[in-house]
C-alpha cells in the first residue's frame, strides 16, 4: 500500500457512521459524532430510579414524564439515537404526559435496548 492511510470509505462498528479515515475533517466528524453516540448510550445511573426487573445481564429501568429532568433528558437522547437508527423521523410522542420509557441497561452501564409506551385511542 506504499505507506498510504486506508483509501475509501469506512463505517465505524460503533456508531455506524460512514466516513473516510483519510481525509482528517471527516475523522474529527467521526470522532465527534462517536462520542455523541456513546455518550447518548451511556447509563451511570441515579438515586431515585426507578427498576422494575433485574436480570444477570442488566437491568430494565422505567423513566416517566413526571421524573426528574435528567432522567426525561436521557429517555430522550435514546430515543432520539433509536429513531435515526431506525430511519424514523425524529417527532414528539403523541401523550408524552402519559407515555413510559424502558431501558435495558446492561452490566457495563450502557443502554442496550428501549420500549417506549404510550396509550393510543385507535
Amino acid at each position: 500500500d506504499a505507506g498510504q492511510k486506508r483509501l475509501g470509505a469506512t463505517q465505524c462498528g460503533s456508531c455506524g457512521m460512514l466516513y473516510s479515515p483519510a481525509s482528517p475533517e471527516d475523522e474529527a466528524q467521526h470522532l465527534q459524532h462517536h462520542e455523541r453516540f456513546l455518550e447518548g448510550l451511556r447509563y451511570l445511573g441515579w438515586k431515585k430510579e426507578r427498576v422494575v426487573a433485574e436480570f444477570w445481564d442488566g437491568k430494565i429501568v422505567l423513566i416517566l414524564p413526571t421524573d426528574p429532568k435528567y432522567a426525561v433528558k436521557k429517555a430522550e437522547e435514546v430515543r432520539g439515537i433509536v429513531d435515526k437508527e431506525l430511519g424514523f423521523q425524529q417527532g414528539s410522542l403523541g401523550c408524552p404526559a402519559r407515555s413510559r420509557t424502558y431501558l435495558f441497561v446492561s452490566g457495563g452501564k450502557s443502554v442496550v435496548g428501549c420500549l417506549v409506551a404510550e396509550p393510543i385511542t385507535q
